[in-house]
């Protein structure tokens, strides 16, 4: 046999083994797939949601969404609900799901029954579902307004350990929550729910987000009604004293019915840029809420006011973050704070972080992301398990 035959003989013998090869490992992709498929069935996932929550799926069959699922939803990181309670998940995650497919088929589920639940809290039992125990996270119960999504943004916490279980305030505000006449109604609705979760509760953080409303808006609003065009930052310090105790006399109520940690986290820099200040900004919920019903009047009276610029609302903000911590530490709260590392260069919020027509902060950006995983840590640290 010559050289030449012998590497042809090798080249065809080479062929087979990997044609072989590819043949055994279809087989065995195609085992894992049904053993997966068999897995999810026999847990309870649930097909209908999954469809439901995904539009490119409509028209699907039971059977054809799991197949969907191992096939391609897992690997691109789609939720994975299950007709199982989060409870039970977690206590499978501790004792049978412990290798890597199943720890994140619990992390995907965990997720799904967070997106399912109704952001202001008034599903009770999904609530209190929510904050079962588990070993790769610690649940957080964050009451605050709009400003709060900051501690909702769900990958960048449980990548610190902390699952962000939301109680949605919109457009309350820090002293408003100790009004019992207020119009949203949200320091009893909140109360009500701390008190009904009871001991589901137990041990878990409970982070309070208010004040950017009062600051931001109920200062101007206050002037509007008191005829007071002129700004001084003398009046400013006063309401927030003044805003500041009424909250933390909520807080303390609060405490006392509570069976979580209770965390007040303070206001971030301020994002709106002066031309839009000036030009009287107004939210229209925000002004509903405050039964400020004539949108168009009230952002004309605003327009009329002395607004401080950037620099020094600022240092209200900070102001305000230090009255606070200074109460949580007279009355023995646990207090959190971020507020230096969303400042850019110059002591105003980082260009990457604001929109100047808008009065949050923008969260999607590295940037963002990795300042709200460095809170997650900061509040595991300050809550461990």
């Amino acid at each position: 046999m010559g050289v030449v035959d012998m590497w042809r003989q090798i080249k065809r013998a080479v062929r087979r083994r990997m044609r072989r090869g590819d043949a055994a490992g279809r087989s065995r992709s195609a085992d894992d797939r049904a053993a997966r498929i068999g897995f999810l069935r026999d847990h309870g996932f649930d097909t209908a949601a999954y469809i439901q929550h995904y539009g490119d799926l409509a028209g699907m069959t039971p059977e054809a969404a799991l197949d969907h699922f191992v096939r391609h939803g897992f690997d691109e990181g789609r939720q994975a609900p299950f007709t199982l309670s989060v409870a039970a998940i977690q206590t499978l995650r501790q004792s049978q799901w412990t290798d890597g497919w199943q720890a994140e088929l619990a992390r995907r589920a965990t997720q799904a029954a967070l997106s399912a639940m109704p952001a202001n809290g008034t599903d009770l039992e999904r609530l209190a579902d929510l904050l079962a125990a588990s070993p790769d996270h610690l649940p957080a119960i964050m009451i605050g307004d709009s400003h709060s999504a900051f501690l909702n943004q769900v990958p960048a916490m449980l990548s610190a350990g902390i699952l962000p279980v939301p109680i949605l305030c919109l457009g309350g505000s820090a002293r408003g929550l100790h009004n019992a006449s207020s119009r949203a109604q949200y320091g009893t609705h909140v109360r009500d729910r701390l008190v009904r979760l009871g001991k589901a509760a137990q041990d878990r953080p409970v982070v309070f987000k208010f004040g950017q409303v009062d600051v931001e808006f109920l200062f101007d609003l206050k002037r509007v009604h008191d005829g007071t065009t002129d700004y001084a930052s003398t009046m400013m310090r006063r309401f927030i004293d003044e805003s500041v105790e009424r909250y933390a006399a909520y807080l303390t109520e609060c405490r006392a019915v509570c069976h979580g940690r209770v965390v007040a986290m303070g206001n971030f820099p301020p994002t709106l840029g002066d031309e839009t200040i000036r030009a009287g900004y107004v939210n229209a919920h925000i002004a509903f809420i405050n039964r400020e019903d004539d949108i168009e009047q009230l952002r004309a009276a605003l327009a009329t006011l002395d607004h401080p610029d950037l620099a020094e609302r600022t240092a209200m903000a900070r102001y305000w973050n230090q009255r606070l911590a200074e109460s949580c530490e007279r009355i023995g709260l646990l207090y959190l704070e971020e507020f230096d590392g969303l400042l850019g260069d110059d002591g105003l919020v980082h260009p990457e972080l604001a929109d100047p027509q808008d009065h949050h902060l923008l969260l999607h950006s590295d940037r963002a992301q990795q300042r709200i995983a460095s809170v997650g840590a900061r509040l595991r640290a300050l809550v461990p398990a």
